[in-house]
């Protein structure tokens, strides 16, 4: 697949369709070989991302450090010797582990509200139990708030310990290594429909996946390689790898920008602008400007912008960051969001002060990202995005990292398979670069306990997020109530849409298509590339 064709492959990608995807175990925390052991089985700190120097490109940042284990600072609290009894765990007992992913509720009933899901692996300090019923005979108290059910729980001789998720490995900016499929290449269920030729179905015409690959996902077949994915076996040979952006906006408290209003310099090749000496594009030339390189806005004459003494840009090829007061929403938390679409520029704020800027990729079209004032809803450590079965193409993204979620579908998220940011690119998600994706996931509020992979936030009191453009300044307040009643009318839909589709697939399945010959045409699998 040529690289052309890759991109404008990605460009159709959107977040539609989100799927809450059991994120991979935490590293056996029943050991004590643990990595980076740090404090407290309450919240993992977040990471102040470096600013970028403001008269030339961003130099690449340093990768994030690894997997960050949590622990009890001065030391858990001794096990609750009632639960001990009530559960048959031996005296030995100082935390419990979890036995599988385990869904945590803020009372012990499962029809209490939701809290979010605590991952298979981490060891919780040994609280309060009290009886359930047949659904759940036994409820321990979970950490830092919440109940889970018993029978996902064993006892455990080693302390309590968390990891914070998703586990990135040193040197990474991502979790994973991260690949495309290549337009039209194979896809088979197991080794014995590579062998027999028979390639899974398309959903639709037009797909597109992208999966993750870890080191031990390769199996020889008869000679070729192929990699377990998430959508099926496919030859080493049909994936690209991604490369993920080291673009990271700016913390403007620790680095004030040179001036306010400032702007990033955007170049549509993505190497550099050219300054004039005057407010006129026909003036002589001034120097360039790298791509994203932060410049003072002092002026603005006729379509363009003085960026210093004789210095003047095109406005088109700046974003420009701009402060604006925060909506009247009463009883919201102080920190809130703004996006701008017009600039693709976020600002992040800590009441009325920014205390972080940066550049996004929003929806193509205004209807992708509707103005409007959100909430901040849930965050996934890693979730899994597909087109909704109504949508003319198909796409799949196994694993997104850092998703925080502020309406149904629309997320911010890392988007490690582009560096357009700053130029509209999604299907409705805030696109972040890798950085600003996981700088976002730790600083919004609730911050996301170690060891939880999934966390849901009350809609009083959350975070304000909002989505405006020039032409809607002022967006109206968004209805959660109207979107869940709706959401249910969508998900009949799309189930029954499911179900027609999977019928064609089987029924075409049982028909193979016939060769010239009369013989059933089976496609080859690709042949073992030469040594």
């Amino acid at each position: 697949m040529t690289r052309l064709g890759l991109c404008l492959a990605l460009a159709l990608l959107a977040c539609g369709r989100s799927g809450r995807e059991r994120a991979p175990a935490a590293p056996d925390l029943d050991v004590d070989d643990v990595p980076r052991p740090e404090v407290a089985t309450s919240m993992p700190p977040t990471e102040t991302v470096p600013a970028t120097p403001a008269a030339s490109a961003a130099p690449p940042p340093a990768a994030p450090a690894g997997p960050r284990a949590v622990a009890t600072e001065a030391g858990p609290p001794p096990p609750n010797a009632a639960t001990l009894g009530k559960l048959e765990w031996p005296a030995t007992t100082t935390s419990f582990a979890l036995r599988r992913d385990a869904a945590a509720y803020a009372q012990p009933d499962p029809k209490s509200e939701p809290l979010g899901k605590i991952t298979e692996g981490t060891r919780l300090p040994v609280g309060e139990a009290v009886d359930g019923d047949k659904r759940c005979k036994v409820w321990l108290a979970a950490a830092p708030r919440g109940w889970l059910c018993a029978r996902d729980a064993k006892p455990s001789t080693k302390p309590p310990l968390a990891v914070a998720l998703p586990i990135v490995p040193d040197g990474r900016l991502v979790p994973q290594d991260y690949y495309s499929v290549d337009k039209g290449a194979p896809r088979y269920a197991s080794e014995d429909a590579v062998r027999a030729g028979t390639a899974l179905p398309e959903p639709k015409t037009q797909s597109t996946y992208m999966v993750r690959k870890d080191d031990k996902s390769t199996v020889d077949i008869d000679g070729v390689d192929y990699v377990k994915t998430s959508v099926g076996l496919v030859a080493s040979t049909e994936l690209t790898k991604f490369r993920p952006a080291a673009f990271a906006g700016i913390d403007v408290v620790a680095t004030p920008p040179p001036a306010w209003p400032f702007a990033w310099v955007y170049a549509d090749d993505r190497k550099t602008v050219t300054a004039r000496a005057a407010a006129d594009k026909k003036a002589p030339s001034a120097g360039t400007f790298d791509h994203r390189a932060i410049v003072p806005v002092l002026e603005e004459v006729g379509g363009f912008v003085r960026v210093a003494d004789a210095q003047w840009i095109d406005r088109k090829s700046l974003r420009v960051v701009r402060v604006r007061p925060r909506p009247e929403i009463a009883g919201a938390h102080a920190k809130w969001i703004d996006l701008d679409r017009d600039e693709q520029v976020m600002i992040a704020y800590d009441g009325e002060t920014p205390v972080f800027v940066t550049l996004f990729s929003s929806g193509r079209r205004k209807k992708d990202t509707p103005p409007a004032i959100y909430r901040i809803r849930s965050k996934s450590s890693l979730t899994k995005m597909s087109a909704e079965e109504r949508e003319t193409s198909h796409y799949e993204v196994s694993e997104v990292p850092w998703a925080t979620r502020f309406r149904s579908g629309l997320y911010f998220h890392a988007a490690y398979w582009h560096d357009r940011f700053g130029h509209v690119n999604s299907h409705g998600c805030v696109n972040l670069s890798s950085r600003d994706a996981r700088w976002v996931y730790d600083w919004t509020e609730p911050v996301m306990p170690a060891g939880w992979s999934e966390l849901e936030v009350p809609l009083e009191g959350s975070m304000i997020v909002r989505v405006y453009d020039a032409k809607t300044p002022e967006p109206p307040v968004f209805d959660y109530e109207k979107e869940a009643k709706e959401r249910v009318k969508i998900r009949k839909r799309e189930k029954r849409l499911k179900e027609a589709r999977l019928a064609a697939e089987a029924a075409a399945a049982a028909a193979p298509p016939v060769g010239a010959a009369g013989t059933p045409a089976v496609p080859a699998p690709p042949t073992a590339p030469a040594p």
